[in-house]
């Protein structure tokens, strides 16, 4: 970063992480629902056969549970990004290190396909290094502060359930009726939201580790400070 971002100040955005981390744990229940309706229609086929009556009854119950977990989902994550926009302000004001990527990304990394498998935990990478006191406030960039197990351990359960979750939709989409294919899917859309609870409790803590972070970093932008500052020790972390 070579200008001070001047256009405002740093402020807590611990209420924001709150909301997140809700509506996190909300996402969290609804593919739980959405993984038993699997199940449940899964049964269905196989005590039913292709009952008409049983047949529509598990698909409105699977329908409906999709369009509340999309909404979920969709409300989850224009929450955390907001907060992860907020958070990348105070963490360019705590720190001039040049983070990898401009502020857009902190949104367009989410959005982009393929590059949204690895270029949002580096978004997150830089934003924990930033806030963290152990980082000097004049830091060139950011590239050489190790990443955290947190983050890590965020993220690949993240893509994990991500991945296996899309497995399932493709399923649903392409009309998936044998039992085979059904149990397939099922157990599938199980993992999935196994591995969307990890990452789910994980993305919790991270929300609460970042708002620890900046709450325990002074509040004094970098251009204020003097630059003889020691030099870079990566911390353990």
């Amino acid at each position: 970063m070579t200008q001070p971002p001047l256009d405002r100040w740093f402020s807590s955005e611990r209420a924001m992480g709150l909301a997140a981390s809700i509506l996190i744990g909300v996402v969290t229940v609804s593919t739980w629902a959405t993984a038993w309706s699997d199940w449940y229609s899964y049964q269905t086929v196989k005590q039913y056969g292709d009952d008409p009556d049983q047949s529509a009854e598990a698909d409105l119950i699977s329908g409906s549970l999709g369009i509340v977990a999309a909404l979920a989902l969709l409300a989850a994550a224009a929450v955390f990004i907001v907060w992860l926009w907020r958070v990348r302000w105070n963490a360019e004001m705590f720190c001039r290190g040049e983070h990898r990527f401009t502020r857009g990304w902190v949104l367009g990394s989410w959005i982009c396909p393929v590059v949204n498998l690895w270029y949002p935990k580096q978004v997150v990478d830089d934003i924990v290094a930033a806030s963290d006191p152990r980082t000097p406030p004049h830091l060139a960039t950011l590239r050489g502060v190790p990443g955290t197990r947190l983050v890590w351990g965020w993220w690949l359960t993240w893509v994990a359930g991500l991945v296996s979750g899309n497995i399932v939709q493709r399923g649903v989409i392409g009309g998936a009726t044998e039992l085979p294919d059904l149990r397939t899917n099922v157990v599938l859309s199980t993992v999935s939201a196994l591995f969307t609870t990890g990452a789910a409790v994980l993305a919790v803590i991270l929300i609460q580790r970042i708002d620890e972070l900046q709450t325990k970093r002074e509040w004094v932008p970098w251009w204020a400070l003097d630059e003889s500052q020691p030099g870079f020790q990566p911390p353990a972390r």
